[in-house]
């Protein structure tokens, strides 16, 4: 067992299936499109969680248990009505759900091994799947970012992210929502532990740009709906 897996088991009905869905694919936001591609209440509706960032980068995107949030470039989060829109999103719905105690100290960057270690244990090669992921609890050295809209029409977002804002906290508490894609994908979907996060008392979130846990625990999604293949619209969850 990986050393920072402290104890893991799996509760639920397997009769549960989930899925995870992209409505649009991430390289049309890497060059971008900002527009409107779907809205908040057809994408997180239902959702147990997801994240992306709303039209015309008005926001990051954190959504958890029917409840959508966007953090706009003040940093202070805002719950946002079902009919907005939103450029980029990403929502598990269903799935079976896995509980991982997770060892203090564990970087942002070590996350992806405590996951993938999990999945190991389950018998589950994270090349073939998509993993739902919600790890809360009180964190250390967290930083989180947004950004503000482009200075001009279709401006790269590598170039908006070189000037995003950012929010340092010594200690925070709250939850990091996101998704592990295998590192395998198009360029139309983001490999890898991509984390959005919204604070237990709602007062701050964002994209985590880094973090340290403290006493959490980690959830994941699980389940078999479809084998992993490239696509854009519904991938399957782990």
């Amino acid at each position: 067992m990986h050393d920072d897996v402290l104890a893991a088991h799996r509760y639920s009905s397997f009769s549960e299936m989930g899925e995870v869905v992209q409505p649009r694919g991430a390289g049309a936001l890497f060059q971008g499109d900002y527009s409107t591609s779907v809205t908040v209440g057809d994408e997180f509706d239902g959702s147990r969680l997801g994240l992306g960032v709303m039209h015309d980068l008005e926001g990051e995107v954190v959504s958890l248990n029917g409840v959508t949030w966007a953090v706009p470039v003040d940093g202070q989060p805002r719950v946002v009505a079902s009919h907005e829109g939103i450029a980029f999103g990403i929502a598990a719905r269903g799935g079976v759900q896995h509980k991982v105690a997770v060892n203090a100290g564990v970087s942002l960057e070590n996350l992806i091994h405590v996951v993938d270690a999990y999945l190991e244990i389950a018998h589950v090669d994270h090349e073939q799947v998509v993993c739902a992921i919600e790890i809360v609890g009180t964190f250390t050295d967290v930083v989180l970012r947004t950004v503000a809209a482009p200075t001009y029409a279709h401006e790269p977002l590598a170039e908006v992210i070189d000037h995003e804002t950012r929010f340092p906290f010594d200690v925070w508490s709250g939850s990091l929502v996101g998704f592990r894609f295998p590192d395998t994908t198009s360029a139309d979907l983001i490999p890898g532990l991509h984390l959005h996060a919204i604070a237990q008392d709602t007062n701050s979130g964002g994209h985590v740009r880094a973090a340290t846990t403290g006493k959490v625990v980690m959830h994941l999604w699980v389940d078999e709906l479809h084998p992993w293949k490239s696509g854009l619209a519904t991938s399957p969850g782990c």
